[in-house]
């Protein structure tokens, strides 16, 4: 519209007019602004401007975020500290929003208690909705030995073709320096209160009852890595096995599907793809695909919201200092025996 540019000359002729003391100009562009303003005022709007901003459509600024999100939980790493992740599956328990969740496994294993502890807390989760809780783990480079524990509190298994996986077993690691001290000079003494106290001492060699007796601890926790396997994997071993036998899946028995996870089970490690084909994971793709997956699961139309934790920056240079200034004290650690541990680990 060409009128505003006018009614701008109007009030600076008249501006001009005051400055220069003539009362005559000020008045003619007060009186010049006031009529075309008069005019803009009664100007029909049909085809201006005000119709054209009338008549834009309202854009669609405000939308509402989803109903249904999955919480997305990274275990990385060796399996160390439970607390982190039972905190994370505790709060998207107490999330109503939380429809599922996927677990994303880059880990080796680690230890036994830790890693049973975030398995327990992923089967509450489960078990604790009205049947529509879905958990999905995702393999990324390595899920194996207590990485694959925990995956086996999922529903369904996403692996990547080339991820390292299985080594379904436990152990327990001591090492001898019985001879190393003895050629350096170096005693080393224990007082205990019983036959099997000091046992793992690094000092001497292990006796037959000792290891016969950490033998037993192993079968027996090894035993409890079977049973979360059975308890995953037998509908998909089953069928696995009827269409090899050519039988039924009702005739699979399950004295079957456990003699096949113990053949399977002697610490051997599979690439993804072997795992799908030997019934240890459902199925190939990555982290978007096991989303993707869940989403549908959890009857979420569309791509899922996926909410997360952010994991820890990596160490800064304030850390490589102190590594460096703690450097002596660890030096001075490495000299103790270590501490015994069950692990599910590679």
């Amino acid at each position: 519209m060409q009128g505003f540019p006018a009614l701008r000359g109007g009030l600076n002729a008249c501006y001009i007019g005051l400055i220069m003391r003539s009362r005559t100009a000020a008045r003619l562009g007060l009186a010049a602004a006031f009529a075309l303003l008069a005019a803009l005022l009664g100007m029909p709007t049909a085809g201006g401007c005000l119709e054209a901003a009338k008549a834009k459509p309202r854009s669609n600024w405000f939308k509402l975020p989803t109903m249904s999100q999955l919480g997305l939980i990274e275990v990385w790493g060796e399996i160390t500290d439970s607390g982190p992740y039972v905190r994370q599956i505790r709060k998207f328990d107490k999330n109503p929003l939380v429809k599922g969740i996927v677990l994303r496994v880059e880990s080796p294993g680690g230890d036994v208690g830790a890693t049973q502890e975030i398995y327990n807390e992923l089967i509450k989760y489960r078990e604790g909705g009205k049947g529509d809780r879905v958990v999905v783990a995702s393999f990324g480079g390595v899920a194996a030995s207590g990485g694959y524990y925990l995956a086996c509190a999922a529903e369904r298994i996403y692996t990547n073709p080339g991820a390292l996986t299985g080594s379904i077993g436990v152990k327990m690691e001591f090492f001898d320096a019985e001879d190393l001290m003895k050629k350096v000079g170096v005693r080393y003494s224990v007082i205990k209160s019983g036959q099997y106290k000091d046992i793992g001492n690094f000092a001497r060699k292990m006796t037959d009852e000792e290891s016969a007796l950490l033998q037993g601890t192993i079968d027996d926790v090894y035993q409890q890595f079977i049973d979360a396997v059975q308890e995953s994997r037998s509908t998909a071993i089953r069928g696995l096995l009827a269409r090899k036998r050519g039988i039924k899946p009702s005739k699979i028995t399950d004295r079957d599907i456990r003699d096949y996870i113990y053949s399977k089970a002697d610490g051997r490690v599979f690439s993804g793809r072997q795992a799908v084909s030997a019934g240890l994971a459902d199925e190939l793709g990555g982290l978007d695909d096991a989303i993707d997956g869940a989403g549908s699961m959890a009857g979420i139309s569309g791509r899922p919201a996926v909410v997360t934790e952010r994991r820890k920056a990596a160490p800064g240079w304030t850390d490589f200092i102190g590594g460096l200034l703690n450097l002596p004290a660890r030096s001075a650690s490495a000299v103790r025996p270590a501490r015994v541990s069950l692990k599910y680990s590679l």
